[in-house]
């Protein structure tokens, strides 16, 4: 199931964020989830709370 959160940014990274979605030709939210999920795989949270699962 989906959950929608909400996150404020400064001026200046949401700036970024429209220029480099329209780039792409995706929606600021979505790019800014894609961002966010990317971080989490690099800091190794997701496939650290995975692995709990799988032990349980």
């Amino acid at each position: 199931m989906s959950r929608q959160i909400r996150i404020t940014v400064s001026r200046d990274i949401d700036l970024l964020l429209s220029k480099v979605a329209k780039k792409l030709g995706k929606k600021k939210s979505m790019l800014a989830r894609e961002l966010m999920e990317q971080k989490l795989y690099d800091l190794k949270l997701i496939q650290k709370e995975l692995w709990d699962l799988r032990e349980d």
